[in-house]
């Protein structure tokens, strides 16, 4: 199997892949015969009957691109229908085909003869019959990875082709739409099948190209899931393939978002508040986040349309309520806000928090109010607080009074809001009353200010990494140096352990604080035993990855169980395995050994700040 990705969104890959001797770009529109005008890439002749040997239906496939054909039968089941024992059949040369639902036993064969392309030839029958269909390409893309392309016969029209792709169909044919076309019914992209208001003159292949186009733009954009939203309002069925597909398929996306991204993104409907970067974010703010331990006030506010939130004028005017008191370290800001629930301070800068944009009304429905309360009840299981203020709308966070006091048990709670405006001279004055009257009891602070700003990043860093990560990077004493958007942690040998930037929202990990993290597997790419790094690590130098990177994350690789270097991963950890070309890891920094003479030394330490301090 020979596949290369460019670029990825949902379960969707943007690339190539080699079946026999032809060469698909994907995702691949297949135009079934018979088709009037131009076409574009591989075309789809479909034609079946028995064999002459066993009487057997069966359907001979053709993918034709050029002079250059690809054939092969495929057996027909009678009858098929979707709840039947499902079956997988090897064709030879690579392809398989599948009948769901899939056994066990079938699909670890599949898993590892590795197929070249599989063909969900029931697919049809699985579709009408909704979440069967979403199971089969779940039990499949976990048994076989992302490597195989995947055909679905025969499902395919205008406006399911971005969900299709989103869900890892890499090979669509027109032979549906053809089909429909036929019977006198029209259909697009935009609107799905209708009745024509005058007899049509458009050739359907051209609504299957402009789709197909618009997905791979969206594809290299990073908006496929923002175009199958979309798409959805044109069917119910897309509607209710969207739901199964984050129920059953929502743990394989999650592998392929990335954890860092610079591109603004849109929750405007109802059903971005399940996508997978906001199901991770507030999973780990319940699994691996604790408030910093220096913080004895919790501060609720709204949160703003300018992010990240301390950057707006609403945000600005809070502090300056607490900007003069001499304990304010010990105050933990939060922002209450939809989709994500609750964001402290010290994770505004962390994917997806710094640049989404959401429809605001100030209405909240009960989805929108489920993380928010989840998300104050673990701040207030796991902080230590001695009080709670809430700088909120009495009258629009009503729902939220009852289970905020349930949570905080004996501990006072105070709102500060006044009215509807929260930034009002008269809710400001209150606000800082309140501020001042909470932190009145608090003691002084050991270490200072910046035992504080040491607090909030090991914060940080366990929502990143996890407690015990965090607890050996931050384990004492270290020091702080540089400045509100760099900063960095370094040891007693004077050696960076991690940076952190603004602009990035999570740490990058160096030698030394990869070295402190011993022989775990967090994180880890493993690379051949002659492996010799001589630049950044692709896919075909690697052995074993960690499952749990993500694109973005902060990576060791490592040799025979040496540490090697340290960098970003460019590709989830399975999906380095899954596929044979692409790059891996981008490196930061080399052991010396493992750089040529002619590099100049990597440096780990920039000499441009004083450090701040010890902190212990």
């Amino acid at each position: 199997m020979i596949r290369r990705v460019d670029a990825f969104d949902g379960l969707a890959c943007l690339g190539t892949a080699q079946i026999g001797n032809l060469l698909l770009a994907l995702p691949a529109l297949a135009e079934s015969a018979p088709t009037t005008g131009g076409t574009m890439g591989p075309r789809l002749v479909l034609e079946s009957g028995p064999t002459a040997d066993s009487g057997d239906l069966r359907r001979s496939v053709q993918l034709r691109q050029g002079s250059t054909i690809e054939s092969f039968q495929l057996p027909i089941a009678a009858p098929e229908i979707a709840g039947t024992a499902g079956e997988t059949r090897d064709l030879g040369g690579g392809r398989w085909v599948v009948r769901g639902p899939t056994g066990r036993s079938d699909l670890a064969r599949l898993g590892a003869a590795r197929p070249s392309l599989i063909v969900l030839a029931n697919a049809r029958a699985l579709w009408r019959d909704g979440e069967p269909f979403v199971r089969a390409i779940a039990d499949l893309r976990e048994a076989v990875g992302a490597g195989p392309v995947l055909w679905a016969p025969r499902v395919a029209l205008p406006n399911r082709i971005a969900w299709l792709t989103y869900v890892s169909v890499d090979l669509l044919d027109t032979t549906e739409g053809l089909w429909q076309s036929a019977e006198g019914v029209s259909m697009d992209a935009t609107f799905g099948r209708h009745e024509p208001t005058s007899p049509a003159t458009s050739e359907i292949g051209s609504e299957y190209r402009a789709e197909m186009e618009r997905v791979r733009h969206a594809i290299i954009a990073g908006r496929l899931r923002d175009l199958v939203e979309m798409r959805q309002g044109t069917e119910p069925a897309l509607a209710e393939m969207l739901r199964y597909t984050d129920q059953h398929l929502g743990t394989l996306l999650e592998e392929r978002t990335p954890v860092v991204e610079n591109r603004p993104q849109r929750y405007v409907y109802k059903e971005a508040g399940r996508r997978p970067e906001i199901r991770r974010f507030q999973e780990r703010l319940q699994l691996r986040y604790a408030p910093p331990p220096s913080k004895s006030v919790l501060l609720l506010i709204p949160c703003s349309r300018t992010k990240p939130y301390r950057q707006s004028p609403s945000h600005r005017r809070f502090s300056r309520a607490w900007a003069d008191h001499p304990c304010r370290a010990r105050l933990h800001t939060v922002s209450v806000t939809s989709p994500l629930g609750v964001v402290p301070r010290e994770l505004e800068d962390v994917y997806p928090a710094p640049d989404y944009d959401i429809p605001v009304t100030g209405e909240w429905d009960p989805s929108e109010r489920e993380p928010i309360v989840r998300g104050v009840e673990r701040l207030l299981a796991s902080g230590a607080y001695r009080h709670i203020l809430v700088h909120l709308d009495p009258e629009e966070y009503s729902w939220l009074e009852a289970p905020l006091r349930a949570a905080a048990g004996t501990r006072d709670v105070v709102w500060s809001g006044t009215d509807d405006r929260s930034t009002s001279p008269e809710s400001i004055r209150v606000l800082t009353e309140a501020v001042s009257a909470a932190l009145e009891d608090s003691p002084g602070l050991p270490g200072g200010p910046l035992a504080s700003v040491r607090d909030e990043l090991e914060s940080l860093a366990r929502f990143q990494f996890g407690a015990e990560a965090a607890t050996l990077l931050f384990r004492p004493p270290v020091r702080l140096m540089g400045r509100p958007w760099f900063q960095r942690v370094i040891d007693p040998q004077h050696r960076d352990l991690l940076t952190w930037r603004e602009e990035r929202g999570l740490f990058h990990l160096t030698m030394a604080g990869a070295e402190r993290l011993g022989p775990s597997e967090l994180g880890v790419v493993t690379v051949e035993p002659g492996f010799e790094l001589t630049g950044d690590v692709f896919t075909p130098g690697v052995v074993r990855a960690d499952p749990g990177i993500r694109t973005g994350d902060a990576v060791r690789v490592a040799r025979e169980g040496r540490l090697l270097a340290v960098g970003e991963a460019t590709l989830p950890g399975r999906l380095m395995r899954d596929l044979p070309h692409g790059l891996a890891v981008r490196v930061r920094h080399r052991r010396a050994e493992e750089r040529s003479e002619k590099e100049p030394p990597t440096l780990e330490r920039v000499e441009s700040e004083e450090p701040y301090g010890p902190v212990v």
